[in-house]
């Protein structure tokens, strides 16, 4: 025979304190661990999913962006000649939709652009020595390269970017020589329509495409869903000439669902509470 004080103290509230107290922690572990499980699988989720959006905003751009050389290779077969850039353009236009507007800058300052309605102010506007554009003019006339401007406040008003890829030409000694720009102007949200980012918030997610300024260092919200911050988000790159921008996703309402998270303290209250009387009514015997 068990002495009667064992058997009274597992008849004690103390000791059925206790057998509660560990069963709810079980409980609370087992919670922990199972959302736990649940968050990194919808994050790796979520992931996969931001990248297919990022690749298609990439892509988006690319395509857009890639008119430059069509421009550039008419300019340069006209030995720096601009009188076929009118033709060229329209027909460039009609086969990029993401293309806001086409440019030429000749030394650098804006001197033909389609469509001209609307754009007016920009003509004559100077590249190579704007404050606020100059840094990635001036990495595009020294590297020879692409580079993607922006997003800033177009001068003709509204928000856009722009793509500048710099030609040389050859004088009569042979040498190669700066000519100017053929330019590429996109405009926001615009350029985002073929990416169908929105569709995200249909599918419950908040969404922030954004980069880190050249000259501040600081991030620049480029175009958000949300008028607060991501709650932890995932982030994805999206390349595009020079530079890089991020989108970064997240669930609207946090990883954490509060109504699920409660569903599940209530189940393991009643388990714990089913366990504890389970336990009193085996030690009452």
């Amino acid at each position: 025979m068990q002495p009667a004080n064992s058997i009274a103290y597992r008849r004690s509230p103390t000791s059925t304190a206790i057998v509660f107290i560990v069963c709810a922690l079980a409980a609370a572990v087992l919670i922990w661990f199972t959302e736990t499980s649940r968050i990194e699988q919808e994050r790796s989720r979520v992931s996969n999913l931001a990248g297919e959006y990022a690749l298609a905003l990439q892509m988006n751009i690319e395509n857009a962006l890639s008119a430059t050389y069509a421009l550039a290779t008419m300019i340069e077969l006209n030995h720096g000649n601009r009188r076929d850039f009118a033709t060229t353009a329209a027909a460039l236009r009609s086969f990029y939709p993401g293309i806001a507007a086409l440019e030429l800058a000749p030394g650098g300052v804006v001197s033909d652009i389609s469509p001209l309605a609307g754009n007016e102010k920009a003509l004559g506007h100077n590249l190579l020595t704007d404050p606020e554009r100059d840094k990635e003019a001036f990495l595009a006339r020294e590297t020879g390269k692409l580079t993607l401007a922006g997003p800033f406040n177009l001068v003709q008003g509204g928000q856009g970017a722009a793509g500048r890829l710099p030609v040389y030409l050859r004088d009569e000694k042979g040498q190669r020589r700066f000519w100017g720009f053929v330019i590429v102007l996109i405009h926001f949200p615009g350029l985002l329509g073929p990416a169908r980012l929105p569709a995200l918030v249909e599918r419950g997610y908040d969404y922030a495409l954004w980069r880190v300024h050249p000259d501040t260092g600081r991030r620049q919200m480029i175009v958000s869903s949300s008028s607060t911050p991501l709650i932890d988000p995932v982030n994805r790159a999206v390349q595009v000439p020079n530079a890089s921008w991020t989108l970064s996703v997240a669930p609207c309402g946090g990883w954490i669902s509060p109504a699920m998270l409660a569903m599940k303290a209530a189940i393991a209250l009643f388990i714990a509470l089913l366990a504890t009387a389970s336990w009193r009514t085996l030690v009452a015997k």
